[in-house]
């Protein structure tokens, strides 16, 4: 109910989100109908606005996981028809012109042009549903439905986004019908061939303009930053509390940090590698580890060897342990690529495959790694995010084992340390939806052709040439080049997943070479990428900032992320 209600607030709230103030105009100026006050015109716009907003997030998530069809065409499409509409309004007798050229003359008369500023109603209609996707990423509440309810509670998620729209169409109700009133109050105003309504069609073409080429994002941040407005942090406060918070409790000593509470089975798993099917159920008198990670993530590549050595040195004394292999990428959910890094990485326990998310769902997971411990009762004792903690994290395991009758007597610690350097480059995802230290022109996602700084600053990375830019990765077209400048000794890249090919890797402009950094994946210089997985790209002698890397990369090749070790 909580989520319920804080999805309508969030929606009334996105009204005021630096995504949606420049659009506003739009809605007042589709709300018009000449010098007749058409109250039926603003309830159509909001009302097609809310079908279009429903669809295009069911649609969104599907092209992203399903189809594969570029992000960027949905907004290719909403602003291409609100640049038509703009271009009908502004000049109506030329678009019926066009219109009865093509043989629809009796048509046009009911659609953009001459029916728009009558009574007709299709004109709404196609604002609303083209302004539908804009208004999809602005709320962080309406960000969590997609991203943490959406993937394992359908339904629910459905519930909780018709009742964001609602909120949302609402008060663009208000919106529209007030600016109808405003508007029809002053002469000018209403006349259709007057400068006004004209100034409204001009809009329509630039709004329409900044969205099919993407630069509506940067007038966005503008707005943000200009905005005193903190939206963001109030839309924040709507969201649901952790489920399990944490504190200190009794059960394997002081390693707990959460009040004890039963773990959930493992849903929805389409497969099983190393191990039959595990219910928790059958697991109970056994202590449990449930590690949740995916083979292209470098955190899970070294958190993985840790949880190897405990579940070798403790499997035979009561230990469980339960990879879940939650796939962040689309080519993560093919089993014989999840099979092929469980071997490469030395992995021996159970892993579950869990396509779908539904056993992250049904955990609260939020982050890859993430561990939870689980006593010989079945209940969590103790949660951990991320990396590190490997010596508390051992020794809960070693704590709850003895009470549960383990006899360890002089067996040592397995844990070991790793140094990760502090001002290590954080990972760098090079897709459109989580992209960051992008440092060339134009704008990411925003064009085909790239053009390359002469200079790059720490852990920035830009591109040069040809390249299509989706949300998860980008695609090389041809003269397509790629220079990153880490803060790292040893660099590598997830990608493969499209056409193979050798890429060509320079370190400070020369080949790299068992004497110039090479990685072990790197041979005389070229990087063969055969399929999806993590490639070992560069390793220096020590931890460094100097050094820039260049990618000359085929036509055809995807690359998905940077990744950096110490």
């Amino acid at each position: 109910m909580f989520l319920l209600v804080s999805a309508f607030i969030a929606g009334a709230l996105t009204v005021l989100a630096p995504c949606v103030l420049p659009l506003l105009p739009i809605i007042i100026g589709g709300s018009l109908s000449g010098d007749r006050a058409d109250k039926k015109r603003p309830l159509i716009i909001a009302g097609s606005l809310a079908v279009s907003l429903i669809i295009s997030t069911l649609l969104l998530k599907a092209t992203t996981l399903l189809i594969n069809i570029p992000p960027r065409s949905i907004a290719y499409i909403s602003g291409g028809i609100i640049m038509l509409l703009g271009a009908a309004l502004l000049f109506p007798m030329a678009y019926a012109v066009i219109m009865a050229r093509l043989g629809v003359e009796q048509k046009a008369q009911g659609l953009l042009g001459r029916g728009y500023r009558n009574q007709s109603w299709l004109g709404p209609v196609i604002i609303g549903a083209a302004l539908g996707p804009v208004f999809s990423s602005c709320s962080p509440v309406y960000a969590y439905i997609l991203a943490s309810v959406l993937p394992v509670h359908f339904a629910q998620a459905f519930v909780y986004i018709v009742s964001y729209v609602l909120g949302l169409s609402a008060l663009l109700l208000l919106i529209g019908y007030y600016g109808q009133r405003v508007v029809a109050k002053i002469r000018f105003a209403s006349n259709p061939k007057g400068w006004f309504q004209r100034a409204i069609a001009v809009l329509f073409i630039v709004v329409g303009f900044l969205i099919f080429t993407g630069y509506d994002k940067q007038f966005q941040v503008w707005v943000a930053v200009h905005t005193p407005f903190d939206f963001n942090g109030l839309s924040s406060r709507l969201l649901p509390a952790p489920k399990h918070q944490t504190v200190k409790s009794g059960d394997a000593g002081q390693y707990t940090n959460v009040q004890l509470y039963d773990a959930p089975d493992f849903t929805g798993v389409s497969g099983w590698i190393n191990s039959p099917p595990l219910h928790m159920q059958d697991l109970r008198g056994k202590v449990v580890l449930v590690d949740f990670w995916t083979y292209s993530c470098i955190n899970c590549i070294r958190n993985n060897p840790y949880i190897e050595r405990w579940y070798n040195a403790y499997k035979d004394d009561g230990l469980v342990v339960v990879g879940v292999h939650a796939p962040e990428f689309s080519f993560e959910k093919v089993q014989a690529n999840v099979a092929k890094a469980v071997k490469e990485q030395g992995i021996t326990y159970p892993v579950a495959l869990d396509n779908d998310l539904a056993t992250w769902g049904v955990f609260d997971n939020r982050s890859w790694p993430a561990s939870y411990l689980i006593n010989p009762a079945g209940q969590v004792v103790r949660i951990h995010e991320g990396e590190g903690e490997y010596i508390e994290e051992e020794q809960a395991i070693r704590s709850l084992l003895i009470k549960n009758g383990a006899h360890l007597g002089g067996a040592t610690m397995h844990t070991y340390k790793v140094p990760i350097d502090a001002d290590q480059t954080p990972e760098t995802y090079l897709g459109s939806a989580r992209a960051v230290f992008y440092a060339g022109t134009p704008d990411l996602g925003t064009a085909q052709t790239y053009a390359l700084p002469d200079a790059l600053v720490h852990d920035t990375w830009a591109l040069g040439g040809k390249w299509d830019v989706a949300e998860q990765y980008i695609t090389a077209r041809g003269s397509s080049v790629l220079r990153i400048h880490p803060s790292a000794k040893d660099v590598y890249l997830v990608g493969g997943s499209g056409s193979a090919g050798d890429i060509q890797v320079l370190v400070n402009g020369k080949p790299a070479s068992q004497t110039n950094a090479a990685g072990s994946d790197v041979k005389n210089s070229l990087l063969h990428m055969d399929g999806p997985r993590l490639y070992r790209l560069v390793s220096f002698p020590a931890f460094t900032s100097d050094a820039t890397i260049e990618l000359r990369v085929p036509a055809g090749v995807q690359l998905n992320t940077f990744t950096f070790g110490s």
